[in-house]
């Protein structure tokens, strides 16, 4: 809990009641019961359950930063020793080289070196059949002491989580969510900074193929795993009539500004409906014709949300290295038929005023305010991760 820590009193009382909600919920929904949760000195402390399958659960939670499967014992040092050498016992191999790793927080008669020098000494002489050695350097395993209050716990493995702040702790955005490779990181980026993301799918058909819809809402599922509450669905709104009007365009190098200024208004429209504070889109810079720095002022001027734009700095391998990370690239690589409404020549630089002129002539909007009150939600299953 890193970040968490190093806010207010009051703000950290606040995002740990939720953080703790959250592994509760998580824990259940995995078939984990008869647990306990509670906080202690900078830790949350989960007891009574399987603590390697829970650690796979819990890693994924926004605003972890990193699980440990730890024993717990007290804070008498022959106590420590003994439960230290039981899990080194477990994982030093033949020859393999270890260190011991100790934190003291609050009164004790002995330091955290003293922990170490104990410790350590203590596992090498039970263990010395084995051949292991001590590398304080680059040992192969590491055994790592933390002492609290009058409780020890002891553990050998750090299970990285990602970090960030407990979900739906700063409020709600619409994430224009087309179920590419960009969008669904992009969502994932801001749910890391504790944001409550709403998918937005806009449905193109018939300018693009079935399996368009059906990439969405796998890509959808798999974020749906990083969200650890009851509901959570993935919004459609019907946005074929809309490029057909497009389709119309007396400029066809206007058509993808015209499209994405349309998608940002028809997502504020949602935004208003569902009481978002903003939209989350897929953008990076330089990308495709519609992102370049002109043409991104051209878009943003659709709506008066503000637009958060995660990516903007990354190329596509840093975001296709993201979305590795995340789970989401299997599913969002897979080639779908393209829109058909994409011009050979999209302009790069488009003139604001022509492009209000048009909207006008094309009456685009009158069809945004109907798709949107026909919106539907697919509601994805906490089972479904």
């Amino acid at each position: 809990m890193a970040e968490v820590v190093l806010k207010s009193k009051s703000v950290r009382r606040l995002l740990e009641r939720r953080l703790i909600d959250h592994i509760k919920f998580s824990l259940y929904k995995e078939g984990f019961r008869d647990f306990n949760v509670y906080r202690m000195q900078g830790r949350i402390c989960v007891e009574g359950i399987e603590a390697e399958r829970a650690a796979g659960v819990l890693s994924k939670l926004f605003g972890v930063v990193s699980v440990m499967p730890a024993l717990r014992t007290t804070a008498d040092l022959d106590d420590i020793v003994r439960c230290a050498m039981d899990a080194a016992g477990r994982v030093l191999e033949n020859r393999g080289s270890f260190a011991v790793r100790a934190k003291v927080v609050g009164e004790h008669p002995y330091s955290s070196r003293d922990l170490e020098v104990r410790v350590g000494s203590e596992i090498l002489e039970a263990l010395r059949d084995r051949g292991i050695h001590v590398d304080l350097d680059e040992p192969e395993r590491v055994v790592y002491v933390e002492v609290r209050g009058d409780a020890a716990f002891i553990y050998t493995e750090v299970i990285p989580g990602p970090g960030g702040l407990p979900y739906g702790s700063q409020g709600r955005l619409v994430s224009l969510f087309s179920g590419g490779i960009d969008s669904p990181v992009a969502a994932w980026m801001m749910m890391k900074r504790g944001a409550h993301v709403l998918l937005l799918f806009l449905d193109q058909r018939p300018y693009v193929g079935e399996d368009y819809y059906t990439r969405a809402l796998e890509a959808a599922k798999v974020l749906r795993g990083y969200v650890p509450l009851r509901d959570f669905n993935l919004h459609i709104v019907g946005f074929g009539e809309v490029m057909e009007r497009i389709l119309g365009c007396e400029r066809p190098n206007l058509r993808c500004v015209l499209c994405k200024r349309s998608m940002y208004r028809v997502a504020s429209l949602v935004a208003q409906r569902l009481r978002a504070q903003g939209l989350v889109t897929g953008e990076s810079l330089g990308q495709v014709a519609s992102q370049t720095l002109h043409n991104l002022a051209v878009l943003s001027e659709a709506t008066a949300l503000p637009i958060y734009r995660p990516l903007i700095g990354l190329d596509k391998v840093e975001i296709e290295r993201v979305a590795r990370r995340i789970g989401t690239y299997e599913v969002t690589a897979k080639g779908v038929e393209g829109c058909s409404v994409v011009p050979r020549r999209p302009t790069t630089k488009a003139d604001l005023g022509k492009v209000r002129e048009m909207e006008e002539k094309l009456g685009i909007r009158e069809l945004e305010g109907e798709a949107v009150r026909q919106m539907r939600k697919v509601r994805l299953e906490a089972s479904e991760t």
